[in-house]
């Protein structure tokens, strides 16, 4: 799993013998020139999704990190959804 885009890291998942590689805003030949040579087979995500995951467990260290040295970190994850892909159109009939 990688949040944003991870098409960097596509080797990295195949020498670690992933089955499936979870990303987003793949490229299109990246994309295209690792699936010819096999897995791991990719599913590509919207940017925020997989990185908005990550967001309150890195709050929740942020905090207990300044709780460790004394001090009060008070952190929000915001709830707005920022992909940019709001309207869905039906290709059925």
């Amino acid at each position: 799993v990688s949040g944003g885009s991870g098409d960097s890291l596509l080797g990295a998942a195949r020498q670690a013998g992933a089955d499936v590689f979870l990303t987003a805003d793949l490229r299109h030949h990246p994309a295209t020139d690792h699936l010819a040579d096999g897995r791991p087979y990719l599913l590509c995500g919207t940017h925020w999704a997989t990185e908005w995951v990550g967001l309150a467990p890195l709050a929740a260290r942020l905090e207990a990190g300044a709780a460790r040295r004394g001090r009060t970190l008070t952190t929000r994850v915001s709830q707005v959804v920022t992909d940019p892909w709001t309207l869905r159109l039906s290709t059925g009939s």
